[in-house]
């Protein structure tokens, strides 16, 4: 880590710089390490997720797997919402904490095109995917499919995300979705954490609502 990297200061919250984002560390291996290509990220968890299923299969009956991967899945979703509003959005303002909070998700502020930026840095995913399977499965004794919602969950988010960021969706779910993701980059990064399950915002407080358009205001 560079003593120069910046905290993200707050004259850029809703500021987005195009193309691909410098190094955040002084070794570029090192920065493709901290900030993977979403291949790297799909051939590190695709295996997780078949492994899981693997060992799952007679474990129990095919309603009670599903049920398990199910619970899995919302479990996912809840450590994305909870993770983007208290983990990803603490920010210090100097010092390491500043820098980490920069290197792990200030950046993706910043340059919210740059692919490698909009995945989950392996600093986060590997201990998130990791520690919820061995709690889950190893201390708590669940079967290993919980696991495989769990990690399918967040494999399917990453790419969401990149996809809300790089796409042009065409169906009216999917550019809804688009906007409220919007709405977090470029009104207000205090609001809007569920990207692929924004109905914890609905339930937790923190949705951002749609501006009127003005010929609304007018009437």
């Amino acid at each position: 880590m560079t003593s120069e990297t910046p905290a993200r200061p707050s004259t850029y919250k809703g500021a987005a710089r195009r193309g691909t984002a410098p190094a955040v560390v002084g070794r570029r291996w090192l920065d493709h390490l901290i900030h993977v290509h979403p291949v790297t990220t799909v051939a590190m968890f695709t295996p997780v997720i078949a492994a899981c299923v693997w060992f799952s299969l007679g474990d129990t009956g095919g309603w009670a797997l599903a049920g398990w991967a199910a619970a899995g899945y919302v479990t996912w979703t809840l450590s994305e919402y909870w993770g983007h509003r208290i983990v990803l959005h603490y920010e210090p303002e100097k010092g390491f904490g500043a820098r980490l909070h920069y290197i792990l998700h200030g950046i993706h502020h910043d340059y919210p095109t740059d692919p490698r930026r909009s995945i989950l840095s392996p600093l986060l995913s590997i201990p998130m995917v990791a520690g919820t399977i061995y709690l889950a499965s190893g201390l708590g004794s669940l079967p290993l499919i919980f696991g495989a919602g769990y990690t399918f969950g967040y494999l399917t988010y990453d790419l969401f995300h990149l996809y809300l960021h790089l796409a042009t969706p065409k169906s009216r779910l999917m550019r809804h979705l688009r906007s409220l993701h919007m709405r977090h980059h470029f009104r207000d990064d205090t609001k809007g954490f569920g990207i692929s399950a924004p109905y914890w915002d609905e339930l937790f407080g923190t949705s951002i609502a749609r501006q009127p358009r003005s010929n609304d205001l007018a009437a």
